[in-house]
């Protein structure tokens, strides 16, 4: 329990005991000198009394706080608190508060208020908060206060509590620009497109009819029955699909766009805070961002979705499954990620991969191949993984990477001219990139950074509907 002195305290200090001191030494020995000695000696008692009668006015305050919150970034939301009066006498009014790090920014007051809480009663409150940015965070003390009796105090107490907070990333801009795809519809907002192939799940057998192929007829049953049997396949409805993302130190590169372009919600998180022209935010966001919403988009479309995470080596690997509860896992496994400054070990991915995953799936890797060695071993690796799996790269197109003559603004002077001529060398080099891993049947994606999701959700969809897994 701490006190500090409240506003009467301090005016009364201001106007009666400070004119008090001043008159002892004006007035020397005498009447005049002991009236202003006794006048200081009474504010004194009077405050001392009065700290002495209220010190434990908080002790019977209780204070119940959840474990866990859940949480947006960029979106506010409210902690629910619960005091209450286990004492005698009424609290006539009490203040409460958090102490916040960088993280998070209170919406309301930084100091919120409570009307009296009677004796022997309870009261809610909520206390409002801003999450900045993603990540697993904890508050571990809330700091009440109130008045003493007088008025001449104010009793302050501290409560432990452990509250966690996690905070994850925020998908509103993502699921605008592919809402067609969450409109509950047999195609999720895609267009039709003629199925390829027979499919290659078994569903009957049956007797052979005129046309059926020789390869399809099942010679043990023919065996059996002594007469030609058929088996029927149908289109697999239910697929693997992994999303594989390499959160190695490529992961950490600046994205910048211009603060014209960015959405005003954005603007305001400490993660997009460039404090100038362009607001920035880091190339991992966008891969968790991306792959939660290939994690929606799986979920309606009946397939089987898994997360696997790796920087030097696997760290987070989650087996494909479905529903609610299983997206619910995913993002409680990727919310806390953050880029690691080691280069990626793509060998070590393979071998996990090989190992626990004996099903073709489908693998929508995420990773950044604008390092010419990193994008060596990561061919080199992937030689026996296609093999087996059928596998999707896409990554970030990096700023000014583009065709020398695609710009819209022609360069002004000499450095923007080299600037483009090195975007151009740049661009050049994925080309060749995105070459070598089609001979491998890899295909890769090189979207802007606002395209990602739009990109990695189509070329799904597209496997998909062909039937390519």
């Amino acid at each position: 329990m701490r006190f500090a002195p409240n506003t009467p305290l301090l005016w009364v200090t201001a106007l009666v005991v400070v004119p008090a001191v001043g008159a002892v030494f004006y007035f020397g020995e005498g009447a005049g000198e002991w009236a202003a000695l006794g006048v200081v000696l009474l504010v004194a008692l009077v405050a001392a009394i009065d700290l002495q009668i209220s010190a434990g006015r908080l002790g019977s305050l209780g204070l119940e706080a959840p474990d866990v919150v859940r949480c947006t970034s960029g979106r506010e939301f409210a902690v629910d608190l619960r005091f209450s009066n286990r004492g005698e006498d009424a609290i006539p009014w009490l203040r409460y508060g958090f102490p916040l790090g960088s993280a998070f920014r209170a919406a309301g007051e930084v100091v919120a208020s409570l009307p009296a809480i009677p004796a022997g009663k309870w009261v809610k409150a909520g206390y409002r908060l801003l999450p900045l940015r993603r990540g697993q965070f904890g508050i571990d003390a809330c700091h009440v206060e109130t008045v003493s009796r007088v008025g001449l105090w104010t009793i302050r107490r501290r409560f432990s509590i452990g509250l966690e907070l996690r905070v994850y990333p925020d998908l509103a801009a993502e699921r605008r620009r592919l809402s067609a795809l969450f409109l509950h519809r047999g195609n999720e907002g895609g267009h039709a497109v003629r199925q390829v192939g027979k499919g290659r799940e078994f569903e009957q057998l049956r007797e052979y009819q005129h046309g059926d192929d020789y390869v399809d007829i099942d010679w043990k049953a023919t065996a059996r029955r002594g007469q030609p049997v058929t088996r029927t396949y149908q289109i697999e409805r239910t697929q693997e699909v992994y999303v594989i993302v390499d959160h190695s130190r490529l992961s950490a590169r600046e994205i910048r766009t211009p603060v014209e372009e960015t959405e005003e919600s954005l603007l305001s998180l400490s993660e997009h805070a460039a404090g100038g022209e362009f607001a920035v935010t880091t190339q991992l966001e966008r891969f968790l961002h991306c792959a939660l919403v290939l994690a929606s988009v799986a979920e309606r479309q009946g397939d089987l979705f898994g997360f696997v995470s790796f920087a030097d080596q696997v760290d987070r690997f989650i087996r494909g499954r479905n529903g609610r509860d299983h997206f619910n896992i995913v993002r409680d496994s990727l919310y806390t990620l953050e880029p690691k400054m080691v280069a990626p070990d793509f060998e070590q991915l393979a071998i996990s991969i090989r190992q626990r995953l004996t099903r073709r799936a489908l693998l929508v890797m995420l990773v950044d191949l604008s390092d010419p060695l990193t994008a060596e071993h990561f061919y080199d690796s992937m030689s026996l993984l296609s093999r087996q799996h059928l596998i999707l790269v896409n990554m970030i197109r990096p700023e000014g990477a583009q065709p020398l003559f695609s710009r819209k603004r022609e360069p002004a002077t000499v450095g923007e001219i080299y600037e483009c001529l090195g975007g151009h060398y740049q661009w050049r080099d994925l080309r060749e990139i995105g070459q070598k891993l089609s001979h491998l049947g890899i295909e890769l994606g090189l979207p802007e950074h606002e395209e990602l999701c739009a990109e990695a959700v189509t070329q799904y969809l597209n496997v998909k509907k062909r039937q390519l897994i």
